[in-house]
């Protein structure tokens, strides 16, 4: 890989690791107003990823249909949303929701992070085949 890749690799993955902070202290807040208690439920995680899921669907069907370069694929799809995006960060939540004996709020947490993701991931692809 180029020196000039690995450097919008490296902007992209500060620029999605700041975006994603920006997420939460965004939706932190605006959760309380709606009653829905940060503590209660990762609300922000689970937005960060269907979001991620569905921007790298379309980034990659962007990309396959060459629409957009193949560096677009390595800066934003691993740089921004590799940083943007957090498996470690479900786990962990998951990991607290069930040593919390929450396991009613880590079951729909889980199912919800995987199924509105694949469908996301798959919507982001359908409309990059589209465009």
């Amino acid at each position: 890989m180029k020196l000039g890749l690995w450097l919008y690799l490296m902007l992209g993955g500060a620029l999605g690791a700041a975006c994603r902070q920006g997420v939460v202290l965004l939706l932190a807040p605006l959760a309380g107003r709606l009653g829905f208690p940060v503590a209660a439920f990762p609300l922000a995680v689970l937005l960060i990823n269907v979001l991620g899921s569905f921007l790298l669907g379309l980034t990659l069907a962007l990309v396959g249909r060459g629409l957009w370069p193949e560096a677009a694929r390595v800066a934003f799809g691993t740089g921004v949303l590799g940083a943007f995006t957090t498996f470690s960060t479900f786990s962990t939540e998951m990991d607290l929701l069930l040593r919390e004996g929450r396991g009613g709020a880590a079951l729909l947490y889980a199912l919800s992070s995987v199924g509105l993701g694949v469908l996301a991931a798959v919507a982001g692809r359908v409309l990059g085949g589209r465009l």
